[in-house]
């Protein structure tokens, strides 16, 4: 059995459920063609971020946040590379000055999570916008996610150095509660979860850890306990990945991978 299991703990009126696999990833057994060169066209790192360094449990936290979250209006976070971003979702960011932090070398949940930070950037943002300010270039920013191919894209900006991170805000749909969101990550004040995130919300914080010494994990957060839903989504993965595990090495070429992975993900990503 694969252990993609969750430990949790309430603080602060906030359910926390987090999920690291230290050494031992999601997905143990790896199609072979991830090693080897690809064809040009659709690659497994343009449809799921899935590399040889960053394997295919990347598709495996893509499609659990997002059935986790759904009903709810997303909002991702990518920490410093907000430019990059920018760039892969074709977005302005909206601009706020607080972004999370979990620190990927650390082994514990507590350790790890540091909450939130004064934002920034690798500065290199130049959108041509009137109202644009140079001061602008610490803050991070904030992009709406309108698909499960969205998170991907912002993968792709953010998988560029020994750790990523991308927190993801899922509020009530609709502009009142987005600008909300943004007024309580502005400001002098440092944000807490507690007060970001109302009612049933989720906040789910991916990090992806790619060097020697870091090391993936998930939180999830809100003040609902999500234990039973998050057990239940963990048990359908546990499936997927030994269904997928079962036929890795037996994929013949790219376009069989590509045609493998909407079952361990779990979600459809975009249109083909």
């Amino acid at each position: 059995m694969h252990p993609l299991r969750f430990e949790s703990v309430r603080a602060n009126g906030v359910n926390r459920h987090h999920y690291m696999p230290g050494e031992r990833p999601a997905v143990t057994r790896h199609w072979p063609g991830l090693f080897q060169g690809w064809p040009e066209g659709p690659t497994p790192f343009t449809e799921y971020a899935v590399n040889n360094n960053n394997l295919e449990e990347v598709a495996v936290y893509v499609g659990l946040i997002w059935r986790l979250t759904e009903g709810l209006a997303r909002y991702a976070l990518p920490a410093y590379y907000r430019d990059e971003a920018g760039q892969s979702l074709q977005q302005t960011p909206v601009l706020v000055d607080w972004e999370y932090e979990v620190d990927p070398g650390e082994l514990t949940a507590a350790s790890r999570d540091k909450g939130f930070v004064p934002g920034c950037s690798t500065h290199g943002f130049r959108p041509g916008l009137a109202g644009w300010r140079a001061e602008d270039a610490e803050r991070a920013g904030l992009f709406h996610l309108a698909t499960p191919y969205d998170l991907v894209r912002t993968l792709h900006a953010v998988l560029l150095d020994a750790s990523s991170e991308i927190a993801v805000f899922a509020v009530a749909p609709g502009p009142a509660r987005h600008a909300a969101l943004v007024t309580d990550l502005r400001g002098a004040d440092r944000p807490s979860l507690t007060d970001v995130i109302k009612g049933p919300e989720v906040f789910v914080d991916l990090t992806i850890g790619s060097d020697v010494g870091n090391h993936d994990s998930i939180m999830v957060a809100s003040h609902v306990d999500l234990q039973a839903r998050i057990d239940a989504l963990s048990a359908d993965y546990e499936r997927r990945i030994i269904a997928y595990e079962e036929q890795a090495g037996s994929l013949i070429d790219t376009a069989a991978f590509l045609r493998a992975m909407p079952g361990l993900c779990g979600v459809a990503l975009r249109d083909r």
